[in-house]
This record gives C-alpha cells, sequence and structure tokens, in this order.
C-alpha cells in the first residue's frame, strides 16, 4: 500500500488480508465519498530536511512503481494480435462461470432498471433480464430499427441483441465476436432460436470487416479498443455504415476532466480484469469520429443504472461461490472478481465515472 495506496488496498484484499463484512462495497463507497468531500488544504506543511529526503524518495519510488503498471497495460494495447488474447484472458474464462452470475440473456452489460432498486440485497435474476431487455430495446429506438435492416453488430457477446432484435423486427443481424467461447455459445443460442436465416455470427475482428450495413451497433465494446485506436473504431464504423445510416453505441465513459490522468496511468481494473480495458470520455470519443460521421446530441446517460447491475451480479456472485470453486476457480479469483463489482458499483453510484447510449448517423453525401 505504501506503493500504491488505491492499488495496495485493493490487492490486500486479494490476498486476504483484510475483510469487512458483509463486504467491501461499504468501506470503498466511504473512501470514494471522503475523498470527493475533503477540502484539498492550500497549507504547506514544514518539514525537516531529512523528512524532505524521505518524501522525495517515496514518491520517487510510488511514481516509478506507477510507470512500471502503465508500462505492463501499454504492452496490453489493442492491436487486432494482442485483442485476441485480451479477450481470451477475461471472455474466455468460461461460459459455466458468467452463466452463475448473469441472467438468462446472458448479457455483460448495464441494464436500465424500470425504476432503480434502492438497495440490492440478493440475487434477481428476473429483475436483472428485464433491465437488460429494456435496455436492448432502447437501443434499437436509437436505431430506428426496421424490418428491410440489416444490422452490424461489432462484440456481439452471447447474441441476445440480435436474437430479441430479430423476434421483434424480423431484420436481418450479422455479430462479430473474438472471444471462442463467446462464439460457440452464441451459434448454439442462434440455432436452438430457429433463427439461423436471419442471424450471422462471425468470428472475426472488427477491423477485418467488409461488409456495408444499414444500421451498426456495438455495446460496451469500445473500452476493448484504447484510445490510441478510437479513431480506428470509429473509421471502421463508417467505412460499414451506409450513407445515411445510423450507429449506436453503449459506452463507460471515464469523465472528460479526470480523462489525461486515467488514460496515462494503470489501476486495478486494467491490471487485474481488462487487460488492455480502457475507458473513453465523451470528449475522446468526439475527437476520434472521421469527418462523415456526426454524434447525435441527445446522448442517454445510463450510469446511476450500473450500480445495481453490478450489485446484482455480485449477489449471484456470491451466493454460487461454491460452484465457482467446484469449477476450479481459486478463492483469490473469487475476491478479485468480487472486489471488481463492488468497487465499480461504488464508482457509478457516486457519478466517478458513467455510462451512455450514444448514436451517430453517416452523412448522406
Amino acid at each position: 500500500m505504501f506503493l500504491d495506496r488505491k492499488l495496495g488496498l485493493a490487492e490486500a484484499y486479494l490476498d486476504n488480508a483484510w475483510n469487512a463484512s458483509p463486504g467491501p462495497k461499504d468501506l470503498l463507497t466511504l473512501l470514494i465519498r471522503a475523498r470527493r468531500e475533503s477540502p484539498k488544504s492550500e497549507k504547506t506543511k514544514q518539514v525537516s530536511f531529512f523528512g524532505s529526503v524521505l518524501s522525495f524518495f517515496a514518491d520517487l519510488i510510488r511514481k516509478s512503481v506507477a510507470l512500471f503498471n502503465y508500462l505492463q497495460h501499454k504492452w496490453r494495447q489493442n492491436t487486432i494480435h494482442m485483442s485476441q488474447k485480451n479477450i481470451k484472458d477475461h471472455y474466455d474464462l468460461g461460459n459455466e462461470l458468467f452463466k452463475l452470475f448473469l441472467d438468462d440473456t446472458m448479457t455483460y452489460s448495464c441494464g436500465v432498471f424500470k425504476e432503480l432498486p434502492l438497495k440490492v440485497e440478493k440475487s434477481d435474476r428476473k429483475l436483472l433480464e428485464d433491465a437488460q431487455k429494456l435496455k436492448y430495446d432502447l437501443l434499437f429506438e436509437r436505431l430506428e430499427l426496421e424490418e428491410s435492416d440489416h444490422v452490424l453488430e461489432i462484440g456481439c457477446g452471447w447474441m441476445q441483441a440480435a436474437i430479441q432484435a430479430v423476434q421483434k423486427y424480423n431484420c436481418k443481424w450479422t455479430g462479430l465476436t473474438i472471444s471462442e467461447e463467446q462464439f460457440a455459445f452464441a451459434k448454439q443460442r442462434v440455432k436452438d432460436a430457429g433463427l439461423e436465416a436471419n442471424i450471422e455470427i462471425k468470428f472475426l475482428d472488427y477491423r477485418k470487416e467488409t461488409g456495408v450495413y444499414d444500421k451498426i451497433l456495438s455495446i460496451e465494446m469500445i473500452e476493448a479498443v484504447g484510445h490510441e485506436f478510437l479513431p480506428v473504431y470509429f473509421g471502421q464504423i463508417s467505412k460499414n455504415l451506409k450513407p445515411g445510416g445510423i450507429a449506436a453505441i453503449q459506452a463507460i465513459l471515464c469523465l472528460d476532466q479526470n480523462y489525461e490522468q486515467y488514460r496515462n496511468s494503470s489501476d486495478f481494473i486494467k491490471k487485474h480484469i481488462f487487460p488492455g480495458g480502457h475507458m473513453p470520455s465523451l470528449k475522446a470519443i468526439s475527437e476520434a469520429l472521421p469527418p462523415e460521421l456526426s454524434m447525435k446530441p441527445d446522448a442517454r446517460k445510463i450510469g446511476r443504472h450500473y450500480a445495481p447491475t453490478l450489485d446484482l451480479w455480485n449477489c449471484a456472485w456470491m451466493e454460487n461461490k461454491k460452484q465457482i470453486h467446484k469449477l476450479g476457480y481459486s478463492e483469490f479469483f473469487h475476491r478479485k472478481w468480487e472486489f471488481y463489482f463492488v468497487l465499480c458499483s461504488a464508482l457509478f453510484e457516486y457519478g466517478n465515472i458513467d455510462t451512455a447510449q450514444i448514436s451517430f448517423v453517416k452523412s448522406s453525401a
């Protein structure tokens, strides 16, 4: 903790060096709130020469460790080759694992609740399923989806968006994934739903897709792109979108005022959960757009819905602890994901990070 207070606190929890009952979220929430509300002192404390030297070297060591962690993260930036490894290290942990905490839609992104739960104390698969289906419907409305549309989904997950859209609109759908586990599971889901005539799933990096589509959807995939590749991501969306076509994304967002510091550093999520992961900011997104792709001004902020989504996942995660161990996952792994869920929930709850549904239109000319 001396070397990196935030990362040290997290890693100490993973190592079972501290515990909290009923879980670490209350403590993390308290620390986040205290940091936001504590006034910054403008007074400079007088210290001895020896104290100044110690402080200098301590600061130097901390900065060196921070640089090392950042360089580790940069090494995992999302080239076509490295993206495959980054996705494999998270999404290919096993479909059976994800089944234990997701709802029946197998959706691993922020839901939208008709009424925000005041407090989540136990898992509720039906509540979570309803929130996920509503989220998809809101995105379909943003796309102005019609029966005649052929939609490309970049990062199609376990294919719930495709199944729900085709059942509702009878449109055509092509999904892209580079997760082997998702690819196999999604193909079977589509077959079981009897929708193979309308839905195609490709095991393909989005940068290699050559088709042109009426609409494009991408749900919380942009976090696997990276700052350096944002222009490539939106350039590819433009290439794959017909003139006059609409694209919609759902994105986890870093606040604009924190973005430069965030993108030039590492943290617990980048190091332990999503290698190569990166939250863009709204400003970074707007600056990455090609001239022919314009962002609509009506982005829907849904970050406050992510806290209960994560809380529901975490409740299921904790309730299924024995089953997770039976699948071969260690106590360290279980605590790591618990910390991931509760940390992100606390950050969303206090507005330190956000999520938005954003639409784009390609010019007709």
